[in-house]
């Protein structure tokens, strides 16, 4: 992995900066790398960029343009950066008792695994919460559990981990890898964010800070865990709700492990009446087999003005889809994206608005593509989302072509990973030092042993032109 500064004169093209505004080549380069903290390494790799929660910079640290969470899968380490208005980070590791509180303190094998996933909560408490996945971390081996955390601060004034609630700890004693997967979610009309968590026989509601299982699945939907422990969700307003009532559905992908059969994607919905989670509705691929089908998610934003999220559907290889809603169509309304098949496109998925006009790009993880001389290094691409009609009213993506494509520049090793999180980040230049500035939407990349931040990046489509300035320009002016 590059650890290295940037070429001068590349550097000022594409970041469009001027040159005097910075003190060094680090600060005008367009992509800033943090590490993997002290901590992190196992014999397994540090793992450190899978589990990556953008977060909301504090409001009494002004000069804080934004703050990312980032755990160990297989080690016990958490650790949060800040950064500051030129994209430079400082990133505080969580103490070993810290570590304990959570939970985390007794993990010495690294076969096990850590933290597999991580979201934050926006209420009920105004500075938030933030909930892990732990599907290996529990008394009972197997067993699992979800932890609750919130970043309070130290004397130094830096972030300190501490516990939230009563019980920082919670399981279900006959759930086996509870804490799969955990997402925020209002699925039951609830005031305050319920907690999404999915194990190896279901999927449950939780309340928070209670932790009682409001709603478990009432359909068959068998979760055996994936062999990274890594099992794709999403939470948004996918169905029409029969009760009117504006909740959101659960979206939960089953890849087929073992290649026989075709993945599918599972949408569950709350029955008020019934107080349990229905499947009304089951994607897969139409005409054909893709085992892969369901191994990323993501939700988007409405896209056909009808109301409700749309849902990107990663199914390596070599594809990734767009489901348009209505989602119980025959056949499904839905954009194709094509990849290489020996990259193992669509392995990671995720939204980021990088060029600023409020819609959102899809970015798509190919996590063996080659890069230069380097084998199965990884990248990224990037693509807009516009589509039109055909005359039978199928949507047709406008641009099929990525408008950008982002990787390791100096990959070390094809074991590096690049693109197996992503994340969308927002760089906050509303506080005083970027008053004249405005929010950006950046895309954050993890990789096994760091973290990749774009600030700005050329377009393939337009070689000579960014698709997206780099915040940090206008936060110094």
């Amino acid at each position: 992995m590059r650890r290295t500064l940037f070429a001068f004169s590349a550097l000022a093209l594409a970041g469009g900066c001027d040159p005097g505004e910075f003190g060094s080549a680090l600060d005008r380069a367009p992509v800033q790398v943090v590490g993997a903290p002290s901590g992190f390494e196992s014999s397994l790799g540090a793992d450190v960029g899978r589990t990556l929660l953008p977060m909301l910079p504090p409001v009494d640290r002004p000069k804080m343009a934004a703050r990312l969470l980032f755990a160990a899968t297989h080690a016990p380490g958490l650790a949060v950066a800040d950064f500051d208005g030129n994209g430079k980070a400082q990133v505080k590791a969580a103490a070993s008792e810290d570590l304990e509180k959570l939970g985390l303190g007794s993990i010495q094998d690294s076969s096990q695994e850590g933290i597999s996933s991580a979201a934050w909560l926006s209420a009920p408490t105004p500075a938030g919460t933030v909930v892990l996945g732990m599907p290996n971390v529990a008394t009972s081996p197997g067993q699992g559990a979800v932890a609750f955390l919130k970043l309070g601060v130290d004397a130094g004034g830096n972030p300190d981990f501490e516990t939230a609630g009563q019980s920082p700890r919670f399981g279900l004693s006959a759930e086996t890898h509870f804490g799969l997967a955990v997402a925020p979610g209002r699925v039951t009309q609830a005031a305050a964010d319920e907690v999404i968590a999915l194990s190896d026989r279901g999927v449950h509601v939780l309340g928070f800070p209670s932790g009682e299982v409001i709603s478990a699945s009432s359909c068959t939907v068998a979760l055996p865990t994936p062999s990274d422990s890594h099992r794709s969700l999403a939470v948004a307003d996918f169905l029409p709700d029969g009760d009117g009532g504006g909740k959101q559905e659960i979206a939960v992908g089953l890849p087929n492990q073992d290649a026989t059969g075709p993945g599918r994607v599972v949408i569950l919905q709350y029955a008020s009446g019934a107080a349990a989670l229905s499947c009304p509705i089951e994607l897969s691929v139409p005409g054909g087999a893709s085992p892969g089908f369901g191994t990323a998610l993501a939700a988007v934003p409405d896209l056909n003005g009808d109301g409700k999220a749309e849902l990107v559907v990663g199914a390596p290889p070599d594809r990734a889809y767009l489901f348009l809603s209505p989602f119980n169509l025959t056949p499904p309304k839905m954009l194709v994206f094509s990849g290489d098949a020996a990259s193992q496109f669509g392995q990671r998925v995720a939204l980021v608005d990088v060029d600023g006009d409020g819609n959102k790009e899809l970015a798509v993880t190919a996590l063996q593509a080659d890069v230069g001389s380097t084998k199965a290094a990884g990248q990224v691409s990037m693509y807009k989302l516009d589509y039109t009609l055909d005359a039978a009213g199928n949507p047709v993506v406008v641009n099929s072509n990525a408008i950008a494509v982002v990787n390791d520049s100096n990959p070390i090793s094809k074991t590096e990973f690049f693109g197996i999180g992503l994340a969308e980040l927002e760089f906050n230049n509303s506080s005083p030092i970027c008053a004249k500035g405005r929010d950006a939407h950046l895309l954050v990349v993890g990789a096994d042993a760091g973290i990749f931040t774009f600030f700005s990046f050329a377009g393939t489509a337009v070689p000579t032109k960014a698709i997206a300035p780099d915040p940090r320009c206008f936060a110094q002016k």
